[in-house]
């Protein structure tokens, strides 16, 4: 008989044991905010404790309700036709509640999930907006402190995302985490920094904008324009050149024909003067008996006039004129 009733109790146990869910099996929650856990059964519970880390901190009597409830420990009852269930409630959550939270219904055996308390510090990108030309490269520097656990950094631009390798010094019991992100300047853009830890549902963000200044273009007709200036002055200058290298060569080539005028000028003075000769009489030979003059021979250089044949017929003195 004893052994009977040994067995069937071992049996209930076991039916009601494995008829003790509770949720959520692992819970991350920021420290100051609260934590909520629920352990239910198929059968109305005589006696249900809840436990953190080993100290019981709510009882729950299916005669009298819930004893030694605190502002900081609750239970709240959401019992339903054939599920009865208890919701525990921590609120204002500290560093120490981390560990084992434990619900036992009696009977049962115990059914255990984990706390973990988490810290949220800030996040900044260092620097805020910048403005770079077209192009250029330009580096963003995400700063996270005060952070626990370690969080995991990432960024996005314009709603792409992009990872990045964070480094992270702990000071005292939480992380400061750094991490830097490269980007080329191609348009207008905004720039986040995410920081995330499992106790938050979205992560963190910083933002800042990226302004893009475009390279200025030079219109064609613009372009045009300059390129027929620049060749008309050169031209111009080129001209210039020419007449003033002329000019200078043409009274360099004045100067010296005056020179050599100058120079003849003095030669000529230095020079006796020669005489002009003129042509003479050569009165050799006259007629002896009339005294006159019956022929004449004219030499001027290498012209020669020479009398008609007969001329000189006869016995007759002639005059010979020479001319020089």
């Amino acid at each position: 008989m004893n052994v009977f009733r040994l067995g069937l109790f071992l049996l209930i146990t076991t039916v009601v044991s494995a008829q003790v869910p509770l949720q959520p099996l692992n819970a991350a929650v920021l420290r100051g905010s609260k934590a909520r856990f629920n352990c239910s059964t198929t059968q109305p519970p005589s006696v249900m404790t809840w436990t953190v880390n080993g100290r019981l901190v709510i009882t729950i009597l299916e005669a009298s309700g819930v004893l030694n409830s605190t502002d900081r420990f609750s239970a709240t009852n959401f019992t339903t036709p054939g599920d009865y269930r208890w919701e525990l409630v921590i609120s204002n959550v500290q560093r120490d509640d981390a560990g084992e939270v434990t619900c036992q219904v009696l009977g049962g055996a115990p059914r255990i999930a984990t706390l973990s308390v988490q810290e949220r510090g800030s996040v900044g990108i260092i620097g805020g907006n910048q403005t770079k030309t077209e192009g250029a490269q330009t580096e963003f520097q995400c700063r996270a402190v005060g952070w626990f656990p370690e969080p995991s950094v990432s960024w996005s631009v314009n709603g792409v995302a992009y990872s990045c390798n964070t480094s992270s010094v702990t000071q005292g019991n939480l992380f400061n985490s750094n991490c830097t992100l490269a980007v080329t300047a191609v348009k207008n853009s905004y720039v986040q920094c995410l920081v995330k830890i499992p106790a938050l549902s979205t992560p963190d963000s910083s933002t800042v904008f990226l302004t893009v200044e475009k390279l200025a273009k030079i219109d064609q007709t613009v372009l045009i324009a300059v390129t027929v200036a620049f060749s008309a002055a050169a031209l111009l200058f080129l001209i210039i050149y020419g007449i003033v290298f002329f000019c200078k060569r043409r009274k360099k080539k004045s100067s010296y024909q005056e020179e050599l005028r100058r120079a003849r000028i003095q030669s000529q003075n230095r020079t006796p003067a020669t005489e002009n000769v003129r042509g003479r009489d050569n009165r050799g030979y006259r007629d002896r008996h009339d005294g006159h003059t019956n022929g004449v021979w004219h030499t001027n250089h290498s012209n020669k006039h020479q009398m008609p044949d007969g001329f000189f017929d006869g016995h007759r003195n002639h005059t010979h004129m020479t001319t020089v």
